[in-house]
């Protein structure tokens, strides 16, 4: 039995969980010290191993100096062997060859330490191509004090290794070169191919706000097309109801093509359709639009613009033109007449141009073709424009047509004509057919 000694001190009943806990801990920390002296020796192999590369392989830091001179080292030692044998040789000349013969020993020793610490598998490269060359550039003079002079020939090998590992390292670069321009082309393509849906649906949208079919008008049909160069073009087309029971007709033509003049064919468009509501004649409609025109035209563009007015009552044509290709009237007898009042300038260049007003009067029968200079210079392979004696021609010949029909036979007329070759600018054509009721 236990006896009770009420005169000794209480235990704590955590003294003896700490006086078994400790041993626990004292055996925990050898452990822990050996992984941390492991990790410190692996952070320091590492670090050894990115120096000794610098010097060693000619893609890294100092490499390809250090590179020249074992090469210079090799032709020295090289040429020393027929030095050597030269007869009459002097002492002094021997001994300066031999302090050359330790001099290459050592920095070839240093050399083969550091391709050794510079290697990821040690063994592999002892047994190498490259680690057999060196060893025996210099195991010769460890051995038997001095190189024999067959021997120290050998380090010619030495030339052989390093343009194989010139080749190696330029092999590889040329493989990483490679890899890096693929995903440059990959990350290229992809963007060129999210830039062209963005850009078909641009195209589409410039599209779709060209009117699609002509205002309803008792014995009067209109029908238009637009055939950007590019993905968006710079060309427009409008028709527009006017107020007093008129219908509007614009042809423009923006300078340049591609996304700035599609910008700046929206802005026209725009301006110009919401401007023509407010004025009575044409040529008040362009003063006013060219002045907005003018200060909202930061990259100094500007558009060639025919804007008339018909009353398919009366077929009375009021029109103004700024710098636009005259339009030509097709007669119901088959003659071709050029409108005339070409004079104006074009519309986004100078603030405060005048327009004047012209007046034509159009018989039953007849046709008006609105059309954009893409028509008639458009090129064949042989570099020959289609000319506005062609389109003339086209005219007169199938003018007796709807406007639709005529609108088609004068596109396929161009692309027969142009052929494979590639379009130049925007083809835009209108033809207003009146037909009195």
């Amino acid at each position: 039995m236990c006896a009770f000694d009420p005169a000794a001190p209480p235990r704590d009943a955590d003294e003896g969980v700490s006086q078994s806990a400790a041993p626990a801990v004292l055996q925990a920390s050898p452990p822990l010290n050996r992984l941390r002296v492991l990790r410190a020796l692996r952070s320091a192999a590492t670090a050894v191993r990115e120096r000794a590369q610098w010097l060693v392989r000619p893609d890294r830091p100092f490499g390809r100096a250090f590179e020249n001179l074992i090469l210079a080292l090799i032709v020295l030692s090289v040429a020393s062997v027929l030095l050597e044998a030269t007869p009459g040789l002097p002492a002094w000349a021997r001994q300066a060859f031999y302090i050359e013969e330790i001099i290459v020993v050592a920095v070839f020793s240093f050399e083969y330490l550091l391709r050794l610490i510079a290697a990821e598998h040690k063994i592999r490269f002892i047994f190498s191509f490259q680690g057999l060359v060196d060893l025996v550039s210099i195991a010769p003079f460890y051995l038997a004090g001095v190189d024999a002079r067959a021997v120290r020939a050998l380090r010619l090998l030495r030339l052989l290794r390093v343009l194989k590992l010139q080749t190696h390292i330029l092999e590889n670069t040329v493989a990483e070169r490679t890899r890096e321009l693929a995903d440059k082309n990959a990350t290229l393509e992809q963007a060129q191919a999210q830039l062209k849906a963005e850009l078909d649906v641009a195209r589409a949208l410039q599209i779709a706000i060209l009117p699609a079919s002509f205002p309803a008008r008792p014995g009067c049909d209109g029908a238009a097309r637009m055939i950007p160069a590019t993905t968006m073009g710079g060309d427009f087309y409008d028709f527009i109801e006017l107020p007093d029971g008129r219908v509007g007709l614009v042809m423009a033509d923006v300078s340049g093509k591609g996304v700035p003049a599609a910008f700046f064919m929206a802005v026209a468009r725009t301006n110009l359709r919401e401007f023509a509501p407010h004025y009575v004649e044409p040529g008040a409609c362009l003063a006013h639009t060219n002045d907005i025109l003018f200060a909202q035209n930061p990259m100094d563009l500007f558009v060639t613009v025919f804007y008339c007015m018909f009353d398919a009552t009366t077929g009375t044509l009021s029109y103004a033109n700024g710098g636009h290709n005259p339009p030509y009237v097709r007669r119901v007898d088959g003659s071709v007449e050029t409108l005339g009042g070409t004079g104006g300038l074009v519309l986004g260049v100078m603030p405060g141009i005048d327009y004047p007003n012209h007046t034509v009067q159009l018989q039953p029968g007849d046709r008006l073709v609105l059309y954009t200079d893409g028509v008639t210079e458009a090129f064949s392979l042989a570099e020959e424009a289609y000319g506005t004696e062609r389109l003339i021609a086209e005219v007169k010949a199938h003018g007796d047509q709807s406007a639709a029909a005529l609108v088609e036979r004068i596109c396929s007329s161009v692309t027969e004509f142009a052929g494979a070759a590639p379009q130049s600018d925007d083809i835009t054509l209108t033809v207003l057919a009146w037909d009195a009721a």
